[in-house]
């Protein structure tokens, strides 16, 4: 009974050292992602009694938040994301005070239940107060900042009250630029480059998506033209570098990876497309592809598994509480639809 003990326990550390090692390893090889789960008969359309075109889609508190790019009018419409209730729209195109001209990215704070509208038009950043909107058809923003014309703030997500991370635009000339890292400080408006940057990512290849975790303490970056994610700290130090099995094979840049990412509690959840970055539709009209999967990876870049939706989509949005993924999709009937996904 000792002996059995003895190899019990040592079988235990083994485990747990071969665990460590995987975690602690900066840079990581996938070579093989092929653990398929198939959702697409799995799929629940969200019908709903608000039409709106592709669509941006965000969870802020118990809101889901879907931005129509193409909209004419209010674009931006709430939803209570449990029951997908309508609730209320806001976001007036316009030219005149409080209006937006041309709706850009959009962050959420949740801290103040509020998020923030980029205008590339105006070059400002507004931002919506969610109970004032809920409370006030009528509600207008006031602009509360100014974008950088030298750092062009994209992507980005808010560290604390007073600091945002993201990905900004670094203008080269008339024809060229690439995206870096800036760390911007909304008290100041001023923006400065910020933390690890991969050898690499340099100009096509500096295209990614960003997002931040507070609560895990990390930031990620994956990139469109390579295949590849970055993992950092939220002081901007490099924990992993994960390579998938397309690192090597993009040097004309024809192929697109990373679409999109988000962060839950305990996961990396990324979209992917890992093929051609143009195709053609039926009349041979060339047009960006799409992703159709998503990739799950644990907080240290471990691949866990893939999501295979069947269709291609737009936009995702991650519903932790209800265990839940909303997608934009681009070829089905209905549009807008979710599917239940296991996040432990």
């Amino acid at each position: 009974m000792k002996t059995i003990n003895i190899y019990a326990c040592l079988l235990t550390l083994f485990i747990i050292g071969c665990k460590n090692n995987n975690e602690e390893k900066t840079e990581k090889f996938q070579m093989h992602r092929n653990k398929i789960i198939n959702v697409e008969d799995k799929i629940i359309d969200i019908k709903t009694e608000v039409l709106f075109g592709n669509s941006q889609l965000h969870i802020i508190d118990d809101i889901l938040l879907v931005v129509d790019m193409k909209s004419s009018d209010k674009g931006i419409h709430l939803f209570n994301k449990n029951t997908f209730k309508y609730l209320v729209s806001t976001g007036t195109l316009g030219k005149g005070p409080g209006e937006i001209v041309r709706y850009g990215i959009i962050a959420s704070d949740s801290k103040d239940k509020a998020f923030w509208v980029s205008d590339y038009a105006k070059l400002a950043m507004w931002k919506f107060y969610i109970d004032s909107v809920l409370n006030n058809e009528m509600y207008k923003p006031t602009k509360e900042l100014d974008l950088n014309n030298y750092f062009f703030l994209g992507r980005y997500d808010f560290l604390n009250d007073s600091i945002a991370l993201g990905k900004a635009i670094d203008v080269i000339n008339n024809n060229s630029y690439v995206e870096v890292m800036v760390k911007f400080n909304l008290n100041s408006n001023k923006t400065e480059k910020f933390g690890y940057k991969h050898p690499e990512a340099v100009g096509k290849k500096s295209r990614s998506y960003f997002k931040l975790s507070v609560e895990n303490n990390i930031y990620v970056n994956c990139h469109s033209y390579s295949d590849l994610m970055t993992i950092c700290d939220l002081q901007g130090n490099l924990k992993y570098n994960v390579y998938g099995p397309g690192w090597l094979n993009n040097k004309d840049n024809k192929k697109s990876y990373y679409f999109g990412v988000c962060l839950t509690s305990n996961n990396i959840i990324a979209a992917y497309i890992g093929d051609v970055g143009i195709i053609f539709d039926e009349y041979q009209r060339p047009r960006g592809n799409l992703p159709s999967k998503l990739l799950v990876f644990d907080m240290h870049g471990n691949y866990k598994e893939t999501i295979e939706t069947g269709y291609k989509f737009n936009f995702f949005c991650v519903d932790e509480e209800n265990k839940r993924v909303i997608a934009y999709f681009e070829d089905r009937d209905n549009p807008l639809g979710y599917f239940y996904l296991n996040l432990d």
